[in-house]
């Protein structure tokens, strides 16, 4: 058996950074409580063998939790686990907030466990001046105590000997935790107690105290204005989208060049005709479909985890708290909303950081009306069909089709709100939860990182919606390409044709013909597909060079604007994919919330692009 230990701390302390660092796999980083909803697991490797796994537990302020993700730590701790009673704790405290992190390292000394700290983030602390008699606070503790650094590797070789130490031993831990201990941890005299021991040992052992973060303080003072933190908050979002634009189109049109020189060496090497079309219509267009619109999936990637990074999300989440609370969300549901304009999956799952059951079931519900990247490639594909590519009052920096994708982002947010509003009256009534967050110290993110997550985050968008992607596109090439006769095949009598004119009555007030109706039925999928699908319905050959043109001018030739707005209105408000269902059934332990969930985004859908397709069509 390979020996376990786990790292336990406070959100905020490094303590997923420096799981990285032991253990050299690659974990999301962040600055703000829930990231790390679930503990995940890597092994610390010795000429190539695995000698010790490593836990990282999702992180906790004490062993009073509410929170789902915090029970799975203190379940842990206070050996509810029963297959974990071997297991060794690091505790990882924040060298810079040792006021707050030695909470924790007074309640777990009290219980009578052996401590291993790892005190982070002494670089930081250093820097502001911080000198500690760290074999005072050692004896004090009754632990072993190593200074240590995720982002310098400080310390880190100590700590793998110490844990190497750790593991080989045997551990006896065998506390008995009576049921009412666990009730004195939120009793008012236990919490004073134990603060007032807290500020007794930091007297002792400080020889020159931390100085304040003034930078941080001073960049505050704007940041969390409440007029210019919310023009920073707009103009950070404003500029994320120009950016989606601008950089990700040398990209998109190198992945179409790439794929039109492949389409065109399939075209010229395979005589047969049905093979030929299957490879370059099928699997050559349903690839070319994920690929051209990855360059503008990875930089959203790449400018959240930017955010996330610097320090600005934890207080983008406290700037919103007082305007969530009056529409029935807590402060904490900003950070599973932000979350899903990546993916609604994470979004949904993040929302185990919210303690309240009831608030925590309204943010589930309204996650659907956020903007995940999904859309991102209709969204691009419409948006380059309506929006001439011009600027804006003459400022060549904001452009039209950012502008509009902005809208639309925040338009799907501002649903989200005004549904929660609705929830917000229409659910039973509970006390409300209260918002603590720690907003940490901003900090330079590394590049390495970035690049990392980018690279990650595009890798696992690849594996989720990829494989789908493709298999739907040669599903939808097979219906658009049969029946044949003497070798021909004609779209308007294949299977796709029949398929779609049965449900064309339906979608018809909206404008949609047979031809987007086809194309919205496998989106139920991915919703990626829909471009994969209109280019095969329309006879376009995707990832061919020019391609976005060419379906741009196809889809306003044949459609109109007052349709193509009204797929776009759609598309803000349809239901998610059958993944995001699976997850809020496995969330809720329901069928009824996600069936809710389908059936309002769906009417929202239809009602909202119906007024859109209207009144467009009465203005243009």
């Amino acid at each position: 058996m390979i020996p376990q230990i786990a790292l336990v701390g406070m959100p905020n302390v490094g303590k997923t950074a420096l799981f990285n660092k032991l253990t050299g796999s690659f974990q999301r980083v962040a600055n703000f409580p829930g990231v790390t909803v679930e503990k995940k697991t890597g092994w610390i490797s010795e000429d190539g063998q695995k000698i010790i796994e490593v836990l990282d537990l999702p992180g906790l302020y004490s062993l009073d939790a509410t929170t789902l993700d915090e029970k799975v730590t203190k379940d842990f701790l206070l050996l509810k686990d029963k297959s974990h009673h071997s297991i060794h704790f690091i505790l990882v405290l924040d060298a810079t907030n040792l006021d707050k992190s030695l909470y924790l390292a007074f309640q777990l000394k009290k219980l009578g466990y052996p401590l291993l700290i790892a005190l982070n983030l002494m670089d930081e602390a250093e820097k502001r001046g911080l000198k500690l008699d760290l074999k005072l606070l050692s004896q004090e503790l009754n632990a072993d105590i190593v200074p240590t650094s995720a982002s310098t590797g400080l310390g880190i070789d100590q700590l793998i000997i110490k844990i190497k130490n750790l593991s080989q031993a045997s551990n006896d831990l065998n506390l008995t935790i009576p049921q009412e201990v666990q009730k004195t941890f939120r009793s008012p005299s236990y919490i004073n107690g134990i603060f007032k021991e807290v500020d007794e040992l930091l007297a002792k052992v400080t020889i020159q105290p931390l100085k304040p973060d003034t930078l941080s303080e001073r960049i505050d003072q704007w940041v969390l204005h409440p007029l210019w933190g919310g023009v920073i908050l707009v103009s950070l979002l404003i500029l994320m989208f120009q950016t989606l634009f601008s950089w990700s189109a040398p990209l998109s049109d190198g992945i179409e060049f790439v794929f039109s020189f492949l389409s065109e060496l399939v075209t010229q090497n395979i005589a047969d005709k049905t093979v030929r079309s299957f490879l370059v219509d099928g699997v050559l267009s349903g690839v070319g479909g994920v690929l051209v619109f990855l360059p503008q999936i990875m930089i959203l990637f790449l400018f959240i985890q930017f955010l996330e990074d610097i320090g600005y999300l934890g207080r983008a989440a406290f700037m919103m708290d007082a305007l969530m609370r009056k529409l029935g969300l807590p402060g904490k549901a900003v950070i599973p909303l932000l979350s899903s304009h990546a993916c609604a999956i994470p979004g949904i799952m993040a929302t185990r950081v919210i303690d309240n059951y009831r608030e925590r079931l309204i943010t589930m519900m309204v996650i659907p009306l956020t903007t995940c990247s999904a859309r991102l490639p209709v969204y691009a594909l419409l948006i380059g069909a309506l929006i001439p590519n011009k600027a804006v009052a003459g400022l060549e920096f904001i452009r039209w089709p950012g502008l509009m994708l902005f809208f639309l982002y925040m338009f799907g947010f501002f649903s989200a709100m005004l549904m929660s509003l609705i929830f917000k009256k229409s659910l039973p009534h509970s006390s409300p939860s209260m918002l603590l967050m720690e907003l940490p110290p901003y900090r330079i993110p590394k590049l390495k990182n970035l690049m990392l997550v980018m690279l990650n985050k595009g890798k696992i968008f690849l594996k989720k919606a990829g494989g789908i992607i493709l298999i739907i596109s040669i599903v939808i090439w097979f219906l658009v390409s049969f029946p044949q006769s003497n070798g021909q095949s004609s779209i308007e009598s294949s299977y796709a044709a029949s398929i779609g004119r049965t449900f064309e009555p339906l979608f018809k007030p909206l404008g949609f013909d047979w031809r987007i109706t086809t194309a919205l039925i496998p989106s139920i999928g991915a919703r990626e597909v829909v471009v994969s699908a209109l280019s095969l319905v329309l006879s376009i050959e995707e990832g061919s060079e020019g391609f976005e043109n060419n379906m741009s001018m196809a889809l306003v030739n044949q459609f109109g604007i007052g349709t193509l707005v009204a797929l776009l209105v759609w598309f803000v408000f349809a239901p998610q994919c059958i993944s995001t269902f699976a997850i809020m059934r496995r969330e809720t332990n329901s069928y009824l919330w996600p069936s809710v969930m389908v059936a309002y985004t769906l009417l929202l859908a239809y009602g909202m692009a119906f007024i859109a397709r209207h009144i467009s069509s009465f203005l243009f």
